[in-house]
């Protein structure tokens, strides 16, 4: 699977759905770092758990780019769906104290808020081509 999504990543034929890509690669990366200083009960089961969250919410975003107009609006849903349950996780990790209120913040304020405007933004989109 690799090769072939570099390759729907590089071939993306919607040019706006770039800011999102990158969004959600910066997104990861950040985590990555921050889940390595979990506590050790927490990071192989809930870390992974958002790791794998935010690695899905890639897959989907790659998969709908993929579709045809007509296919995208499943994708985009489910894309927003997960993207919600991810949320949910990332708000306990802060509760529980596994990332700081500052943190959060910055994740919230750099990613959230803008990845969940786009993602909803182009479900609004499909929602208006799936209808026709």
């Amino acid at each position: 699977m690799g090769c072939d999504v570099l390759v729907l990543i590089f071939n993306m034929t919607e040019s706006q759905q770039l800011p999102l890509y990158y969004k959600f690669f910066g997104l990861i990366k950040y985590l990555n770092e921050r889940i390595r200083n979990f506590p050790k009960a927490y990071k192989y089961n809930f870390g992974q758990d958002i790791l794998r969250l935010s690695w899905l919410c890639m897959d989907l975003l790659v998969e709908a780019n993929a579709l045809s107009k007509k296919e995208k609006h499943s994708k985009i849903l489910k894309l927003s769906i997960t993207f919600d349950c991810f949320k949910i996780r990332l708000r306990m990790a802060q509760e529980m104290g596994l990332i700081s209120k500052r943190q959060y913040v910055y994740i919230q304020s750099f990613y959230i808020k803008e990845i969940g405007g786009m993602v909803g933004g182009w479900l609004k989109w499909s929602r208006t081509n799936f209808e026709r």
